[in-house]
């Protein structure tokens, strides 16, 4: 039977999931959790069944909006959005999960959605087919139960490795008390399996995000095997290099040197924003959107100066100090080796793994070196660069290349065992192309 073929328009909600001990050992509890939804029409009943439903104000939100909540305002959410029981989620509709970046947010699509331009009828990512997921990683700040909530745990609550050192006079080591718990993909993914979980989502027909989400898209794979038929992880690496955790790690010292840490480290967001927009950019795009002016003047800044002083502008208006520390240490201890019952060995999701020529962040080797590995494990996996001289942000910037890769992966062979390789018929529609043009979404990583 075909799916429906109606759509409403997106929307937000709440589920509080069970709680959740930390891979380092700190408790989440509660486990709130937001989330972002479109569909057919028909599909709406259950997601009203198993969550709490947003108002239509913040489902038609074009900006992200940061959310701080008091102990008491998180509690109460929390009860708000508890649910026992609930409808069960129609079958003939298949289920997409996307996974934002670092500092995005669960709005997918829709206008101000990171990615707008591949979802909406008759697009790649259709809703009026297929229900589309998305939800706010665990430790941002847009929602989900993060640092910037009264109550978070604190890095002393990591018991896994024993009590936090004593301090002495001069020691520069920052006091533990002021930094978030510790958080890794594999706790940002479970955190997803528990969401899944309470609103009653088993099988996910394709999984993908790009860069932290990628790597988050890696870990649910490896965690579940049973419930995803394909994933397409894009410009993200097996584990964090070295480059990639040294980069975060003079990042998070422009956050901890700021005078106003942890309570208003304005300027140290805006530095190290400024650090990571380089990273997700390459020389041949900054050069053309950044060129050098015709004119010189020791009183005028370049273009690219002004441009990083916008965009870290930008970054701390809507997000969180301690939050941007959370998510950068989630990154630094992303390695699939590390998996709770083993990792790369695990997946049986079929793969498209998706690199970009000019990334200066996660060199593109990375997704070919991991298709061969998965192919030597008996997995269906494919590879494929992404062609973008604005290198790690290509994924939210190539939208026709993107929206052909998108479909590859859709059009993958099923991974999950017990399932013939045939494709639901609602991920094999024709999709119109995405329009031309290099327009960014506004959700960069």
């Amino acid at each position: 039977m075909a799916p429906p073929t109606r759509a409403t328009s997106p929307r937000l909600f709440e589920v509080t999931a069970p709680e959740l001990t930390l891979e380092a050992g700190a408790r989440i509890t509660p486990h709130l959790v937001r989330g972002w939804w479109w569909g057919p029409e028909d599909d709406l009943p259950w997601l009203q069944s198993r969550a709490q439903l947003l108002s239509e104000e913040d489902s038609h939100a074009t900006t992200p909006r940061l959310v701080r909540r008091t102990r008491e305002e998180l509690l109460h959410a929390s009860e708000r959005a508890r649910r026992h029981g609930g409808t069960r989620p129609s079958t003939r509709v298949p289920t997409v999960l996307l996974v934002h970046a670092l500092t995005g947010d669960m709005r997918a699509g829709g206008e101000g959605g990171w990615w707008e331009p591949l979802i909406g009828a008759g697009r790649v990512l259709d809703p009026t087919r297929m229900r589309l997921l998305c939800f706010n990683n665990l430790g941002s700040c847009y929602g989900t139960v993060g640092p910037a909530d009264e109550g978070f745990p604190r890095r002393t609550d990591d018991s896994r490795f024993g009590p936090a050192p004593v301090l002495s006079k001069g020691d520069l080591r920052q006091d533990e008390q002021h930094l978030p718990a510790t958080l890794s993909p594999w706790d940002q993914a479970r955190s997803i399996l528990l969401t899944l979980d309470a609103l009653g989502i088993q099988e996910v027909e394709l999984v993908t995000g790009g860069s932290l989400g990628g790597m988050i898209v890696l870990c649910l794979a490896a965690l579940a095997p049973e419930r995803f038929a394909r994933m397409a992880p894009i410009a993200a690496a097996e584990s964090a290099s070295a480059w990639v955790v040294g980069l975060n790690h003079v990042a998070r010292q422009a956050l901890l040197l700021d005078p106003g840490f942890p309570e208003s480290s304005h300027r140290g967001l805006e530095l190290a924003r400024q650090l990571a927009m380089l990273t997700y950019r390459a020389e041949p795009g900054l050069d053309t959107n950044q060129p050098r002016p015709a004119t010189w003047s020791s009183r005028a800044p370049y273009p690219v100066q002004s441009y990083l002083e916008h965009q870290g502008r930008k970054l701390e208006a809507r997000f969180d100090g301690r939050a941007y520390l959370a998510q950068l240490g989630a990154m630094d201890h992303h390695d699939l080796s590390r998996a709770p019952h083993g990792g790369l060995e695990r997946i049986r999701a079929s793969a498209l793994c998706v690199g970009i020529d000019q990334d200066l962040l996660f060199f593109p080797q990375h997704m070919e070196t991991l298709a061969q590995r998965l192919r030597a494990q008996g997995v269906h996996a494919e590879h494929a660069e992404l062609s973008s001289p604005h290198g790690h942000d290509g994924f939210l910037i190539e939208w026709a290349p993107l929206a052909a890769l998108l479909t590859r992966a859709l059009t993958l062979p099923s991974g999950l065992s017990g399932q013939d390789a045939q494709i639901p018929s609602a991920l094999t529609s024709p999709a119109r192309t995405t329009r031309p043009g290099s327009r960014p979404a506004r959700g960069l990583p």
